[in-house]
């Protein structure tokens, strides 16, 4: 999702009065979260910048990763490819084949179904949905770009078949603007999450105060949504026919949280930032870092366990986890490296 560090700067020093101070500390409270003693170790890695977003492909063990070097200025970004087992034996390069010419992959989602393994990617430089076919080498072959009038700020994307999506739209006005700002900083209900059903488009979801991170239950049934601004984690009933979507639950989580992957056993693994209000997009920042596991029980009552956390001293301002077995992945828009954790 994230690459919303290019205004956040100015929403602190909007909110330095006395008021924007009660307004963040009002962020970090009323979570119910299990916090389990980190056992593993974790490897940083170097070599692909700004990695945002990540989806772990669990039958060939390899990962692809959203990336644009937001510090260098980069105009384009990349979507890379490595392997879990053994990161730096690949020859590490941009997947897409430079198509589209704009491209800043803030949100990746791997889809399968019917003998077709294909890419979506919600493109920030263009506002659109980008779609690839996966060939057998793991490069991406450019197939089509979606575009929508309501899409005016996309963060994330879901596929769900094989031209067909969710993605949200963080807030109405765009992250980029001044508007924006404000409407993150007073939890403005204008984010939305987009339905493309292959055919047309309409809104599935509204009143989202910063739409972030989508996922889909391993069924189909439920999809989850990261409202970054409230600091929640939204699980919304799925209508596998009309693709409708109805909130089930909202799951406080104390923290911005940003992407979510679901992993084989269908575990949500969540990457989050501790202060909503501090999400930086400078490398070498101190911002911390922090993941998340959930266990949706569907109507038995679970709660949100904090996995990882960081002081921001290995990995800053946190935006995705992924975990296959025991290699979790953890990557963050600020730098050029990501982490390689072996949990016990």
């Amino acid at each position: 999702m994230s690459r919303s560090g290019s205004w956040f700067g100015v929403v602190v020093l909007a909110s330095a009065a006395g008021a924007g101070a009660l307004f963040l500390i009002s962020f970090l409270s009323g979570a119910d979260v299990v916090r389990e003693p980190f056992e593993g170790n974790c490897t940083p890695v170097s070599g692909i910048a700004g990695p945002e977003d990540a989806q772990i492909d669990a039958y060939s063990r390899r990962a692809y990763v959203a990336s644009l070097d937001r510090e260098s200025g980069e105009q384009r970004g990349g979507v890379f490819l490595f392997s879990l087992d053994d990161p730096l034996s690949d020859s590490w390069r941009d997947r897409t084949g430079g198509a589209p010419t704009r491209l800043d992959p803030v949100g990746i989602s791997l889809y399968e179904g019917g003998g077709l393994r294909r890419l979506f990617v919600a493109n920030a430089a263009s506002k659109t949905v980008e779609l690839y076919e996966i060939e057998d080498g793991g490069d991406l072959r450019y197939l089509e770009t979606f575009r929508e009038r309501r899409l005016t700020s996309p963060s994330d994307v879901v596929g769900v078949g094989p031209r067909s999506f969710y993605v949200s739209n963080d807030v109405e006005p765009g992250r980029d603007s001044l508007l924006g700002a404000a409407h993150f900083l007073f939890r403005a209900g204008s984010g939305r999450i987009l339905h493309f059903d292959g055919v047309s488009w309409r809104i599935a979801a509204d009143g989202l105060r910063f739409a972030g991170g989508l996922a889909t239950s391993l069924d189909g049934l439920r999809l989850y949504a990261t409202e970054t601004a409230a600091a929640s984690l939204l699980v919304y009933d799925r209508d596998l026919e009309t693709g409708n979507l109805t909130l089930a639950k909202t799951v406080p989580l104390g923290a911005a949280a940003d992407n979510i992957n679901i992993d084989p056993t269908g575990t949500l693994w969540i990457g989050a930032q501790p202060k909503t209000l501090l999400t930086p997009s400078k490398k070498n920042s101190a911002a911390g870092s922090l993941v998340f596991g959930y266990d949706d029980m569907r109507e038995v009552p679970s709660k949100p366990r904090l996995i990882f956390t960081d002081s921001g001293t290995t990995i800053a301002a946190a935006t995705v986890a992924a975990r296959l077995g025991p290699t979790l992945l953890v990557g963050s828009p600020a730098g050029n490296r990501f982490l390689i954790c072996e949990l016990s």
